[in-house]
């Protein structure tokens, strides 16, 4: 997938957005959904909104190393997914699921 590394004067950055289209569309049923939103968050390590490339790349050599016999790039680019950004994401997704829980038990009180 070729996508523009659109930034605000910083390199190696891309918008959610972009990331989207360009990786995760793939994996996620869409842009909007709270899955995508969340996975997005894990991979925006410095909360600044974009994906940097240093954190993305984290995801990839991770995958290459639990994974050395993979393929190609797609193949590499799937297991990072598969095996490393969604399940990091569902146990984001767990955390404010127990948080909302915990919310809504304490407004019963």
């Amino acid at each position: 997938a070729v996508v523009s590394t659109q930034s605000t004067g910083e390199d190696d950055q891309i918008t959610f957005d972009n990331f989207y289209r360009g990786f995760m569309a793939p994996y996620f049923g869409c842009y909007r959904c709270e899955d995508s939103q969340v996975a997005l968050r894990c991979m925006d390590v410095d909360s600044d909104g974009m994906v940097d490339w240093k954190e993305f790349k984290v995801f990839l050599i991770w995958a290459g190393r639990q994974y050395p016999n993979v393929k190609n790039k797609q193949e590499l680019l799937d297991k990072a997914f598969r095996h490393g950004i969604i399940p990091d994401m569902k146990m984001e997704l767990d955390k404010i699921q127990a948080a909302r829980s915990e919310e809504m038990r304490s407004s019963e009180d």
